[in-house]
């Protein structure tokens, strides 16, 4: 009888309504309510990293042929620039008091050579540090004129603008992360292309990248000269792999010299 009950004022109540249906739906608002609650994804600047770039360089006139890839990987006061064709990253640090450190590492030797502050020439200023970080300089950025806005909240993109006499930069901006999504920049005949192919902020990934490359054999740069009968360090000596710490990706005045790195 009780049974038969249910089943009557429920269909007064719902009545076109299936009882499967039903079961179904009251199912889902008990699940709905014991499950915890579901935010939006976390997109800020402190977020952990890792973004796959692909890039190219080619005359104006040309399509591009050939690309080179770089990974960056970014955590808390730490962002490393992964170059995969080379077998090279470099790992950069930040303290408190805002000195920075370089680990450059060769990722096929588990070998790195670790430069102190004193010996990093080209990353002294928060502007330096912000090409490192989010592969733009603030004040390249900054220069720039904001041409359109798309999506919301970590979806947001910003497209900015450059042009003048002897460049044109257009940059695509994910404000949310504070990070470029493209790149590209047409000067003297040559475009240089930057683009993002991937992203992740799967922490146990990034934490587990660098704690991989902190666990490599290092050298301090200064002890190298005592050092030379390593074959290791002889080897990438005569390579000319080992010098100072390399420059930022682009530079106040918006020049592409990241990848590039002359050794």
């Amino acid at each position: 009888i009780y049974k038969e009950e249910v089943t009557l004022k429920r269909h007064r109540v719902f009545p076109n309504i299936s009882g499967r249906l039903i079961c179904a739906l009251a199912s889902l608002f008990i699940s709905a309510l014991s499950a915890p609650a579901v935010f939006a994804a976390d997109c800020t600047a402190n977020t952990p990293i890792s973004a796959h770039y692909q890039i190219s360089h080619y005359a104006s006139s040309a399509k591009p042929e050939t690309f080179s890839h770089m990974v960056l990987w970014r955590h808390a006061n730490s962002v490393a620039e992964q170059y995969p064709e080379r077998g090279i990253t470099e790992l950069w640090e930040r303290n408190h008091s805002n000195s920075i450190k370089l680990n450059r590492y060769f990722d096929a030797y588990q070998r790195g050579i670790e430069y102190s502050p004193n010996e990093i020439k080209v990353v002294k200023t928060d502007d330096d540090w912000s090409m490192k970080n989010q592969l733009i300089a603030d004040s390249l950025l900054s220069k720039m004129s904001l041409s359109k806005k798309s999506g919301k909240a970590c979806e947001r993109e910003e497209t900015y603008t450059l042009n003048n006499d002897n460049e044109t930069i257009t940059v695509v901006w994910l404000p949310a992360y504070k990070i470029v999504k493209s790149y590209k920049r047409s000067a003297k005949g040559k475009i240089s292309h930057w683009s993002l192919t991937e992203m992740s902020s799967d922490s146990k990934i990034i934490d587990a990248f660098f704690s991989e490359h902190l666990d490599y054999q290092t050298t301090d740069y200064a002890d190298i000269g005592d050092s030379e009968s390593d074959p290791f360090l002889r080897k990438m000596i005569n390579l000319g792999f080992i010098e100072h710490g390399s420059s930022g990706m682009y530079d106040a005045q918006g020049n592409d010299i990241g990848g590039e790195h002359h050794h």
